[in-house]
């Protein structure tokens, strides 16, 4: 198959990847549900074992400390998060243990095996994990049938459906809502937990100053990191930036995340350019996929 024809079965029936490295931290303790609770975004009493959940670690100002994997085993509670972020979150985690009976005990980098997205029912004793937005576990082994995406697939499926990563589109200085994490990695009907009243209150408002879109043009060559967007002819006006950018075989365009802000979200098409003020390209809003 060819570039195109990968993309597009990828696309249409699933496929699987190699896991990047990451980190856990596994949390036992009598008191390890109920304090962990009060430290991410999502209800950790509502957990099936097997099945891990997206979550959040906020400070106080409602910014991210670290995006997170949850899931419950027999005994103790794991939690995943990127190789960069381990010691910063174990810190982060520590600081609120009191009197608790809780012990966290970081592991990794470790991860290894392989995602399986798009393909059906999981297997019995896989986690459960949606990755991608789609149905999907992790596993040791990887079904002989399937089509394993490399590095630049996984990308762009990634940049498709709008999943923003730490250190692209994701940092320290980032609200939830701005990157749109609220909708799958937040409980708003769970009790207290650090970092909730500004979540609340960002959700009465309705608006942050910025917000990540999806986006697809046309982009010369550049080794330029974040690209700059403005109305077409008013460079002067800043409209927003593309953090995340990549080839998309299948549709022969340039596909790319990135946010607006707020008050240009109706304009469009943008000019993107350098931080020189070089033109590079045209790029236009286009659907997230679900």
């Amino acid at each position: 198959m060819n570039k195109a024809e990968r993309l597009r079965t990828l696309r249409k029936s699933g496929g699987c990847f190699p896991l990047r490295q990451t980190s856990r931290i596994r949390l036992t303790g009598t008191d390890r549900v109920r304090y962990l609770n009060g430290q991410l975004t999502v209800d950790i009493t509502k957990l099936t074992a097997g099945v891990a959940k997206p979550a959040l670690l906020l400070t106080a100002k409602g910014k991210l400390c670290a995006t997170l994997w949850v899931w419950v085993t027999d005994h103790s509670l794991m939690v995943e998060v990127e190789e960069c972020l381990l010691q910063e979150t174990l810190e982060r985690l520590e600081r609120y243990i009191i009197s608790d009976d809780v012990v966290l005990a970081g592991i990794g980098p470790g991860s290894s095996g392989f995602h399986v997205f798009g393909t059906g029912s999981s297997p019995e004793g896989t986690l459960k994990i949606n990755r991608f937005g789609v149905g999907g576990f992790d596993t040791d082994k990887v079904p002989a049938e399937l089509l394993i995406a490399d590095p630049d697939e996984v990308e762009i499926l990634r940049i498709e459906r709008a999943l923003p990563r730490w250190g692209r589109e994701l940092d320290s200085s980032t609200l939830p809502q701005e990157a749109r994490l609220d909708s799958l990695s937040v409980d708003f009907d769970k009790g207290c937990y650090v970092g909730q009243e500004v979540v609340s209150r960002l959700k009465s408002v309705g608006r942050v100053n910025r917000l990540l879109h999806a986006f697809r043009g046309q982009l010369n060559p550049t080794s330029e990191e974040r690209l700059f967007l403005h109305l077409p002819g008013k460079p002067g006006d800043l409209a927003g930036v593309l953090t995340s950018r990549c080839h998309d075989f299948e549709l022969a365009q340039t596909i790319a995340l990135g946010y607006l802000n707020r008050e240009f979200e109706d304009s469009g098409p943008f000019a993107a350019a350098d931080a020189a003020g070089n033109p590079l390209g045209i790029f236009e809003k286009r659907p997230i996929l679900t």
